[in-house]
């Protein structure tokens, strides 16, 4: 279906194909979720999906040598309560992934719509936009301390 944009209304199909261990994505699930304009090209999408994807995994990849180790093949093999226990068909780890995944994405996309849109309300939201792109970067890290167990907040000694 054609909206009066000339864009289409329809959800991506693309799935992302992670590693085996770390659960595939969709773009259509990311664009559901995060409101993605359809202005963004989906090949804009799928890459900067992949991107976020590899960021997560590498924040990560302690986490899955360990399971690996323990003899988990994949995310949905580790135990549900070393995943923070189960909200209906998912597993709080995978919830704090796709998270992860989605807002470091979501992130890498904000400064792209400026340049897409140049209505006055594109305007503004450039203006915004580096403010709300560290802000999706941060609940990316939230995220990753979430899946981790661990504090939301690092103090070190100076």
């Amino acid at each position: 279906m054609t909206a009066f944009s000339g864009h289409t209304s329809t959800a991506s199909t693309v799935v992302i194909r992670n590693d085996g261990f770390w659960p595939d994505v969709t773009v259509a699930e990311f664009q559901a979720i995060y409101r993605l304009p359809q202005d963004y090209a989906e090949q804009l999408l799928v890459d900067h999906l992949k991107l976020g994807v590899v960021w997560t995994n590498r924040q990560l990849v302690e986490w899955k040598r360990e399971m690996i180790m323990r003899g988990c093949g994949s995310l949905s093999s580790v135990p549900e309560d070393e995943q923070g226990g189960a909200l209906g068909d998912e597993t709080a780890a995978l919830l704090h992934y796709k998270r992860a995944v989605f807002t470091y994405s979501k992130a890498l996309l904000l400064p792209q719509f400026a340049t897409i849109n140049r209505r006055e309300a594109a305007r503004n939201e450039a203006r915004e936009s580096e403010e709300t792109t560290e802000n999706f970067l941060a609940y990316a890290a939230q995220a990753i301390a979430d899946f981790l167990g661990s504090g939301r907040v690092d103090v070190e000694l100076i």
